[in-house]
């Protein structure tokens, strides 16, 4: 605003120079004052000029070739969402946080960076046809080595530390039209919203406010006042009437810094989009608590434990504008025709097809969680499916990756998650849950413990002797648990450390090291090995590995 009565005030002096200019030139023809008055003009002319030019955004060369081929792309019906399941482990989440390429992202303002409220509703030309609720993963392997940095930095990628742009394109794809986490990521670069060494300045969201020009944004750090915007439907069509980017400190969905999406909240169960959502995330003994169920790209969180886990910092509140404003919409409506795969991603219960995009339509049928889907148009956050039954069905409840399910009838597994057991042969262990990508050979008698079931007859693993997380099959393990580990600390329960200590970044004990001192007060959070654990510092919010003999 500042800018803005500056531009005014100059304006106006400027056009008074122009009046005395005249008179001067009628009243004193000889006089060499009009000069100076025309060299004064044209001075706050280029002030003017200059002040608008500080007002554009910058869209980068290397962001308008990305721009042209989203808007092709959605033209042409083709899905640009996130369709893989990211294969990653809490331990290579903590690895990366402590490394410093999953950045301590989203907890401050970062830098002192702002923003002056100038941007105008441009962005809009950036967007490909609206395409209802979108999820990306800042993890897509479509960029997820692509540089993220202000400063040229190769290791500051999309996956490391771009949680704020792929958040921001979620929001902007789902509420005004087809933009990719990328694009948004250029534009913060170019345009000053990218830290040099901590992640995505909070002021970008703002930014992305004005520049796509929503109807409406909030700001808030109050938890139940953005659970009254996410619980708003005015127009009862089942859809929130708002999205919500947060900011998460080291917790349910970060071992650092991380900005998510909310999408819904429907009877206290709040419906999230994380960016770095990856297989076996919530499944960890920290986590686990929380009763986080994952069904395809949507994690499902109660009210009560997102309040007490997420360690929220403040929440960024987006109109959900169903693409109003979108200049590439097919004969200006929010319908477009489209033809992409889509899996039903209910928490737990069926999801009912409908002949008309409102709740007030008559439900034609249901469909089981997990079912196949294909949506050949949007309607707002509704989408119309052909197969294998035809109505609309509620977006929120769709997902691009497929859904595992569990009939009614209880599957039997062979294991146990939590316990250990022996390999009883020479065993390939795989990176990939489909049991394909890099593999492992690993010697009979090596000693696993189960993290989580993937399905009747694969377990994802963590491998005792070198820490490695993968895949394997069930028939694999000997039939008899091993749980003979014994350890001289115990899960949970605090302690103090008895001399000065240096802690780790890594469970190999190498990596950034840590000074302590004596006395500090200490939380085991799981146990690494017999003699290493993985710890928590309460004063300084440090995550890091510790012999267990610095304890008493």
């Amino acid at each position: 605003m500042e800018k803005k009565n500056k531009k005014i005030l100059l304006t106006i002096l400027a056009c008074l120079i122009a009046v005395l200019g005249v008179l001067c030139g009628v009243y004193f023809p000889e006089s060499n004052v009009k000069d100076k008055l025309d060299d004064m003009q044209n001075s706050i002319v280029k002030e003017i000029e200059t002040l608008e030019n500080k007002n554009e955004v910058i869209v980068p060369e290397e962001a308008q070739g990305e721009i042209s081929d989203t808007k092709e792309a959605t033209q042409n019906g083709k899905d640009i969402s996130t369709k893989e399941i990211i294969e990653s482990s809490i331990q290579e989440e903590q690895q990366i946080t402590d490394e410093g390429a999953l950045e301590v992202d989203a907890t401050v303002e970062q830098e002192n960076i702002s923003y002056n409220g100038d941007s105008t509703g441009n962005g809009l030309s950036l967007l490909g046809s609206y395409q209802g609720l979108t999820y990306y993963s800042q993890a897509d392997s479509r960029w997820a080595n692509t540089m993220y940095s202000s400063v040229g930095d190769s290791s500051q990628t999309m996956k490391s530390s771009a949680c704020g742009p792929t958040s921001a394109a979620v929001v902007v794809s789902s509420s005004k039209g087809a933009i990719l986490p990328t694009t948004l990521a250029s534009l913060a670069v170019s345009n000053g919203y990218r830290t040099s060494n901590n992640g995505t300045a909070w002021a970008f969201f703002p930014f992305v406010a004005d520049y796509f020009d929503f109807k409406e944004f909030y700001t808030t750090s109050n938890f139940d006042t953005a659970m009254k915007y996410l619980k708003t439907d005015a127009d009862n069509d089942g859809n929130a009437d708002y999205y919500i980017v947060v900011s998460c400190g080291s917790g349910l969905f970060t071992s650092g810094g991380h900005y998510i999406v909310l999408v819904a909240n429907n009877s206290g169960t709040i419906t999230v989009y994380d960016p770095y959502l990856y297989n076996g995330k919530f499944t960890t003994a920290s986590r686990r608590n929380a009763g986080v169920v994952v069904s395809g790209n949507s994690a499902y969180v109660s009210e009560s434990s997102f309040k007490n886990y997420a360690n929220y910092k403040y929440f960024w509140i987006f109109s959900n504008d169903k693409g109003n404003g979108n200049t590439n919409i097919s004969n200006n409506t929010n319908v477009d025709p489209i033809n992409y795969t889509r899996y039903v991603s209910t928490q737990s219960s069926n999801l009912n097809v409908r002949s008309g995009a409102s709740l007030n339509s008559s439900i034609i049928t249901s469909l089981v969680k997990g079912t196949k889907v294909i949506v050949t148009k949007v309607d707002g956050n509704w989408s119309y499916i052909t197969s294998p039954k035809e109505g609309w069905v509620s977006t929120s409840y769709l997902s691009a990756s497929p859904v595992s399910y569990n009939s009614n009838q209880s599957i039997n597994y062979n294991t146990t998650a939590g316990n250990y057991y022996k390999l009883k042969s020479n065993t390939t262990l795989y990176a990939n849950s489909s049991m394909s990508g890099i593999y492992y050979n690993y010697l009979a008698g090596t000693k696993i413990k189960v993290i989580s079931h993937i399905s009747s007859n694969v377990d994802y693993i963590y491998v005792v002797k070198t820490g490695r997380y993968a895949y394997c099959y069930t028939n694999a393990f000997a039939s008899n648990s091993i749980n003979d580990l014994s350890y001289s600390t115990t899960k949970g329960k605090y302690y103090t450390l008895k001399s000065n200590t240096i802690l780790y970044s890594k469970g190999t004990l190498n990596g950034t090291r840590y000074n302590y001192l004596y006395g500090t007060k200490v939380k085991v959070v799981s146990h690494y090995s017999r003699t290493i654990d993985y710890i928590y510092v309460p004063k300084t919010g440090r995550y890091a590995y510790c012999k267990v003999n610095a304890f008493r």
